[in-house]
This record gives C-alpha cells, sequence and structure tokens, in this order.
C-alpha cells in the first residue's frame, strides 16, 4: 500500500512541476530543488534515503530535478524545537495531536490515531466516519482485517462519553511535544508577529 500511496503523491508532484517548468518559459534546463520532510527514524526505508539525490523520475530534457530531505536526519523533538525556535507555522491538525499529517483514515495508522481521527471529524463536523462506515457496509469489506471503521468509530463513541468532544487550541503540538513554557513563548512569538504583519 505505500508503493501505491508513494506514487500517487509523486504522480500529482510531476504534474505540478510541469506546471511550474512551463510557467518559466526558460529556453534551457530548469533546476528544480523538491524539499520533503520526510525523517530517517520514521521507517527503514526512509532510513536509506539520501539528504540529496537526483530524481531521476521526474528530471527530463526540460528539468533536473533535486530531491532535498532537510529533516532527515533529525528527531521528531528536534523537528518541534526547530519549529519553536523560529516561530514556524504548522498544520493545526497537530495540535488536535494528529501524529502525522496524512489521510483522515490512514491504513498506515494505528487504532488509537484512527479512533482521534474520526472524533476530529465530529468535532470539525465532518461526515466522513458515517461515509466510510456505509461504505465499509455496502462492500462488505473491513478496512483491515483486525477490525473495520465501524469498531474505529463505536470506540471513539466509547472515548466520546468518556472525556467529551475533543478538543484543542493553538499550540497543543508543542506543549505536548516540549512543555507549557515553550509553547507560551512560541505563541507570543507568532502573537507579535502577526501584530506587525496585521496592524
Amino acid at each position: 500500500m505505500q508503493r501505491s500511496t508513494s506514487s500517487l503523491k509523486r504522480d500529482r508532484a510531476n504534474v505540478l512541476l510541469t506546471r511550474i517548468v512551463a510557467a518559466l518559459g526558460l529556453d534551457r534546463q530548469a533546476l528544480v530543488l523538491n524539499c520533503m520532510g520526510l525523517r530517517a527514524a520514521e521507517s527503514p526505508a526512509r532510513s536509506k534515503k539520501s539528504p540529496l539525490s537526483i530524481d531521476t523520475r521526474a528530471s527530463n530534457n526540460k528539468r533536473l530535478v533535486l530531491t532535498w530531505h532537510p529533516i532527515l536526519e533529525l528527531s521528531e523533538t528536534a523537528v518541534w524545537q526547530t519549529i519553536a525556535d523560529e516561530a514556524l507555522e504548522y498544520h493545526p491538525a497537530y495540535d488536535a495531536l494528529m501524529p502525522r499529517l496524512s489521510c483522515v483514515f490512514c491504513v498506515l495508522a494505528g487504532f488509537d490515531v484512527l479512533v482521534r481521527a474520526v472524533r476530529l471529524c465530529w468535532a470539525l463536523d465532518l461526515p466522513l466516519p458515517e461515509q466510510y462506515t456505509d461504505l465499509e457496509a455496502r462492500i462488505g469489506h473491513r478496512f483491515k482485517d483486525q477490525y473495520s471503521l465501524a469498531d474505529v468509530v463505536a470506540e471513539a463513541h466509547r472515548a466520546e462519553e468518556r472525556e467529551g468532544p475533543l478538543t484543542w487550541n493553538r499550540g497543543d503540538a508543542l506543549r505536548a511535544q516540549l512543555g507549557d513554557d515553550t509553547a507560551a513563548a512560541y505563541l507570543e512569538r507568532m502573537a507579535d508577529y502577526e501584530a506587525d504583519a496585521y496592524p
């Protein structure tokens, strides 16, 4: 499954690369630097990647594509520390304590992550859990051999009964990764930047 999702992402990226290079209107080969946020610790395959390489699949006579993995050797904590130190924006799904920004119901995700994804859909008033469980019932095929999405949704209901609806605040990802003080300092810097940008 990982290969098919990778190829789908790569194919979409290549369409974008073609558009970008065409828009440049160069009379020579364009040099394209494709930055990817992969980390070696995420999987054995990723640990074998080079920090910088030529993408021979995406390169052609109109473009030379280099793939750069700037955070390849960083730990997850180091990534979050860099975000905090540099006051970088990050996707709000991380504040809902989703471990990855991925497909809503990723086949590579663990059960607990899928439960949280269902609860996040409910908090955002997205009908995806019901649509997926209806589809699962209609086609008679389980999401995974070990459990169905209906099982995931049932556990999400139990979690909601125990804890109430899922809530989160800006900076919760940093609080979870680096502590309250770092999150507070980050939010203060971001507020200053936003005040300067939108006086």
